[in-house]
């Protein structure tokens, strides 16, 4: 864990999480969303989402490939159960909230090189965003420089990351109001609503909610595995993990039983 001295919000988010995370039937685990205390409610945001959207299909309009590959993305995170399609009631009284979304290219990614991102700055009718109303969460990995100081020490050595890290952790049912987003495949269809059932990229507690977790199942699994608990906590940055040991067949035995933990 990073060595600094955590405010008074960073504190609230960590007991906030101590309260709130839980796991299903699966073991996988649920969190609930940490909100600033005192900032009001969300209001209308549906129509922002639906002006925005044409200017993503007139995108897609230009590059027929990125149609497709967008496409995909989306149709795999329905399938995957990552969102649920739902009936909306845009004249509810209860706090829900539209994210307008557009995409990301990474080249260098060997998992997912076209990435969906869900603008969760988008203000909704009465000036809030999401980002705004979220805790941040304190910084809980370790500084890069350590990581990679430790992992030059190895005689073995071998890297990886975990696959769609964000989108293994489940939002709770009464959060997913608040990531909601329209979506169709093509212009001939109408616009639906689709909640997002996991943690979110675009969101600001997504990346302490992901990391933390990572904490977290070293502290409940780890004891069923010859692993040490800090391998999770002092060798991953993010989802990258940079691992080794003095030997091959340790390094496999490593591998294999992160593997094992991590599923």
């Amino acid at each position: 864990m990073a060595n600094k001295t955590w405010t008074a919000e960073e504190i609230l988010c960590e007991e906030h999480f101590k309260r709130h995370t839980a796991r299903d039937d699966t073991g996988r685990y649920i969190v609930r969303l940490h909100r600033r205390e005192g900032q009001g409610r969300l209001e209308e945001s549906y129509e922002q989402a639906k002006r925005r959207f044409p200017q993503l299909e007139r995108r897609f309009h230009d590059h027929r490939d990125l149609h497709q590959a967008y496409s995909e993305f989306m149709q795999e995170y329905e399938e995957l159960g990552h969102m649920n399609q739902i009936n909306e009631d845009t004249s509810s009284t209860e706090e829900w909230h539209y994210l307008p979304h557009n995409v990301v290219f990474k080249s260098f990614s060997s998992t997912t090189r076209t990435r969906v991102v869900f603008d969760g700055s988008c203000r909704s009718s009465n000036g809030l965003s999401l980002i705004y109303t979220l805790l941040v969460g304190p910084t809980i990995q370790q500084y890069f420089y350590s990581i990679v100081l430790r992992f030059r020490t190895y005689h073995i050595a071998f890297t990886a990351d975990i696959a769609k890290m964000y989108r293994q952790v489940r939002i709770h049912e009464e959060d997913r109001k608040s990531q909601r987003i329209l979506w169709r495949r093509s212009a001939d269809e109408p616009l639906r609503t689709h909640e997002l059932s996991t943690v979110t990229y675009g969101t600001a507690s997504a990346p302490y909610l992901a990391t933390r977790l990572l904490q977290q199942l070293a502290e409940d699994e780890s004891k069923d595995f010859s692993l040490p608990p800090e391998t999770l906590t002092n060798n991953f940055y993010v989802d990258d993990a940079l691992c080794g040991a003095n030997t091959i067949e340790d390094a496999l035995k490593l591998r294999q039983e992160l593997i094992a933990l991590l599923g």
